[in-house]
């Protein structure tokens, strides 16, 4: 079976797409804290077409999703608002993953392609402990939201 894998080129986000990024939705409240600005394309690899990512989600998610995209080489020229991927895994109950680009994107979908890069990232240590830390910070936040509803 052939793997296919992610894309995974690179680009930094300029100021002033980081601003229209911001702007393109004007009843948004949005930081600019919250736009991506160190991009990975996250389409299948040898993709046709400009590299691309995802740099701002929108609130209502019936709209779509801000997306950057470049050339390989340059920064990224633009940013718009797509319409996302309608396809899903299938898999039933929990086991179910949606695709997690654009509608109409090139190559397969978000769920079946593997990410090398992100893999070593979870079969490492820093990972382990840094998940570890979150689900006893969500306990410890459970624990408070349960016992403040007892008083």
């Amino acid at each position: 079976m052939v793997t296919r894998i992610v894309c995974a080129a690179s680009a930094t986000l300029p100021p002033r797409l980081l601003l229209h990024a911001v702007q393109i939705v004007p009843d948004a409240r949005v930081h600019p804290f919250e736009v991506a600005t160190h991009l990975r394309c996250g389409l299948e690899r040898h993709h046709p077409g400009p590299h691309v990512d995802l740099v701002r989600e929108l609130d209502d998610a019936s709209r779509g999703e801000v997306w950057a995209w470049w050339r390989e080489g340059h920064a990224p020229t633009g940013v718009a608002v797509l319409p996302d991927c309608p396809a899903d895994n299938g898999l039933p109950g929990g086991d179910n993953d949606a695709c997690t680009l654009y509608r109409c994107h090139p190559g397969g979908h978000s769920f079946q392609c593997a990410d090398p890069e992100y893999e070593a990232l979870r079969a490492g240590p820093a990972y382990a402990q840094l998940a570890a830390a979150i689900h006893g910070r969500l306990a410890a936040t459970d624990r408070t939201a349960v016992a403040g509803d007892r008083i």
